[in-house]
């Protein structure tokens, strides 16, 4: 019972995990762009749900703009 439970645990939070490279991606672009090629960035944050008509990688750009913006 207790490996279904495990199972069923890891097979629903896939989706959570699914777009998390995209998004990484997207935000070491978006800080690189406000802060230069030449700095450390920081740990991608975590994944926020992506709203209809944008993509993991968009909405990275903005969370590393803002990111940037505010000194982190």
């Amino acid at each position: 019972m207790k490996r279904l439970l495990l199972i069923a645990v890891l097979v629903l939070s896939l989706p959570l995990f699914a777009g998390r490279d995209e998004f990484c991606a997207g935000f070491n672009e978006g800080y690189k762009s406000i802060k230069g090629d030449m700095v450390i960035v920081p740990m991608c944050p975590m994944m926020p749900i992506t709203p209809i008509g944008s993509t993991d990688f968009r909405e990275g750009i903005k969370a590393g703009i803002a990111a940037a913006q505010r000194g982190y």
